[in-house]
This record gives structure tokens, sequence and C-alpha cells, in this order.
């Protein structure tokens, strides 16, 4: 089973749906807010959305597909002017040995961002092939089933005024999510106003669902250690499920360091790239919970490595995001014990538009849990209307 041909394929759309371009408009706490002109929201300085989707085909016939970001168009040109001359010609199967060799060979421009994301959707598109050629889900290939279904939580509670985020936190519970995770509204230039507004938004939240309801809190990436060491304080008494991304993500040092200064579990990942970058959050004891993006980090081959790491060491994984690279890993893996799901708020409406789904057979998930079918691959097909 050789592969026969590789295609780049381009979506003015995002991969996290209609998440992404919402919450260009919300308020929360960005790496940029040191900036004044940068603080208002994130649509201020982030990219126009994107993404990629790789196709690769056999000599048998078999197609798979694979898919990351793409907001800056750097997928085709990595792969078509490079990549793709590695791949035609290879076995399908040695989904190990063309990893490796992707990595080696765009090691002096890549080994994060861009080049690893296309090389992400690369290897996503061959276990989609491999669960095809076995008539097999992918989650079989890794070793699964462990369970039958996997828990979701609910990802939005942007900071809009307490009186909607009170009815948005009640309805989730309602419709059975037993954990949700809110986003914060300022950093450190923002000073103890701030720092009151942050604590009122997690206190919002906490009264709303009650005690026996996970919450968690996101900073992304936007505090500094003293900030972050303060807010804890503040906020230990609503125990949360974690605190997500308080530093950028090459900033491990102050990862760990407040680790040992809160009960809160620190959790972060998602903007890491590959097991060596997941190697130096477990070796610094930065986080309690580390959260990687198979659409980023490098796919399910090194997913499969970054899964062993993590349960070695005694540390939860919960990928970044919803989709279904990320329920096929959270059912063949025991230390996942739910993934990330963005669901609409109440408060809030979806354009008065036709919007195109992405994939078609991505489950939906219901009353907090998502099941999967033991359909071949991925059990996805791609939406050719939207590209």
């Amino acid at each position: 089973m050789k592969i026969s041909r590789v295609s780049v394929r381009h979506a003015d759309r995002s991969i996290w749906g209609h998440l992404a371009e919402r919450e260009k408009t919300l308020p929360l706490v960005t790496p940029l807010d040191i900036y004044p002109q940068f603080q208002e929201t994130r649509g201020s300085w982030f990219w126009d959305s994107g993404m990629a989707v790789v196709q690769i085909e056999t000599d048998n016939g078999i197609v798979g597909h694979g898919w990351c970001e793409d907001g800056c168009r750097a997928t085709a040109p990595v792969i078509e002017n490079h990549l793709q001359r590695l791949l035609v010609g290879q076995s399908a199967s040695d989904v190990e040995g063309l990893w490796d060799r992707l990595f080696r060979a765009t090691l002096p421009y890549g080994r994060k961002g861009s080049v690893l994301q296309a090389i992400s959707a690369i290897d996503i598109a061959l276990w989609d092939i491999l669960g095809k050629a076995a008539d097999k889900p992918v989650y079989e290939l890794l070793g699964g089933p462990v369970k039958d279904s996997i828990p979701v939580y609910a990802s939005a509670l942007h900071p809009v005024g307490a009186h909607k985020v009170a009815a948005e936190a009640k309805a989730y519970v309602e419709e059975g999510y037993k954990a949700m995770k809110m986003r914060f509204p300022f950093g450190p230039g923002n000073g103890v106003d701030g720092m009151r507004a942050n604590e009122e938004q997690v206190a919002c939240v906490r009264n709303a669902v009650g005690d026996d309801i996970e919450i968690m809190a996101d900073a992304y990436m936007g505090w500094d250690f003293l900030y972050a060491k303060k807010m804890c304080r503040r906020l230990e008494k609503y125990n949360l499920a974690w605190l997500e991304e308080a530093f950028i993500p090459d900033d491990l040092d102050s990862y760990a360091q407040l680790r040992q200064e809160t009960n809160i579990p620190i959790s972060g990942g998602e903007h890491e790239y590959t097991r060596f970058g997941f190697k130096n959050i477990i070796d610094k004891q930065a986080m309690d919970i580390i959260q990687p993006d198979l659409r980023r980090c490098g796919g399910f081959t090194e997913a499969r490595k970054i899964a062993a790491q993590a349960a070695a060491a005694g540390i939860t994984l919960i990928p970044h995001a919803y989709g279904i690279t990320h329920i096929h890993l959270a059912l063949a893996f025991p230390i996942v014990p739910m993934i990330e799901y963005f669901p609409l708020p109440c408060w809030d409406e979806l354009p008065n538009v036709e919007i195109e789904p992405i994939f078609h057979g991505e489950p939906v998930p219901k009353n907090g849990t998502v099941t999967l079918t033991a359909a071949p691959g991925l059990g996805v097909t791609v939406n050719d209307r939207i590209f």
C-alpha cells in the first residue's frame, strides 16, 4: 500500500468551529494584553481563520484525510515544496518511519509551529488510511476502547456579565455537563480592579452551579508569575478543577513555581509540540494536567508517546478542543478522563445563515458525553463544499 498522491486544500474556516470567530469579539485576557492597543478583544491581533485538509491517496485506492490550523496558509507550501516528495512512493503503513523522516527533514525550519501542524495533518491522514485498510476505527488500532463513552466539559463562559454567565452555567448543568470552563477577563495591566473582576467571574459560576460541578478557568497565556500567585490566593476557596495556561508556553519555570505555590491544579500544553516539548513539561514538574492538541503536537503517532510519558509520570491528559481525533484518543487511553467541547451559550446565537459542517459524521455530545461508532478509520468524511 504505497502513497501515490498528496494534496492540500484550504478553507477560510476554523477547526474550532463557531467559537473561533465569536471569540474574536468576546472579552478575555490574552498574551497581548500587556499592550494597551490590543487589550479590547482577541480579534484586534488574531489572524484570519483558516484550516487545511491534507488528502493522501494510495495505489490500492484508499484515501485518508487529516487536518490542521492554516490561518496564514503555511501548510500547502510546506507540503507541496518539500514534504510530499518524502511521502510519495513510501508505504502508507510506515507511520513511525514517515513521521521521523518528516521531523528530521524539517529541523532547520520546523520543530514547532506551522511545520509541525502540517506533519500532524499528514500523520492523521495516514492513521485514517490504516483504519480503513484494516476495516477498524482508529481507536482500535491505538489499543482501545477502554470505555464506552467519553465525558465532555462545556468550554465557554466568557466574562459577558454576571446575569448571562450565571444563566449559561445553569443551562450547562441542565444539559448534563458535569464540568465547565470559564475565561478570565483581565491580566496584570488591570491591577487590583482586574483581580477583583476575575474573582467575581469565578464566584459567579461557582454560585450558579453549586459544589458538585467541576469548574475550571483559562487565563490564555495572559498572566505573569506574581499576578498568578496573587490570583491563586484569591481563587483557592472556589475549589477549581484546574487553572489553565497562566503563562506563555515556554515559561515553564513559572508554571513549575506556581504549582508549588497553590493547591489549584495547573494545566497547559495546547501550544506545545512533540514528545520533546511535553518531556520538558514533565521533567520540570510544571503541570498537573497536560492538554496536547493532536492537530498541532504531531498527530496520533506522537500523541501515543506523549500519552505514555504522561501515564508513566502520573499526569492526567485532557486534549485541547473538540474533534474526532481527540475522541479516538480518549477512547484508547485510560489517562484521558474527558475532552473539551464548545457549546453555544444560551444567550448567544449563530449568524442567521446556513453554516456548512466541516465534517460529516462527527458525533455531537448528548447529556454531557459523546459516543463513537465503529466506522473504519476516523469515521468522518470531509465536506467538500467548504473547500
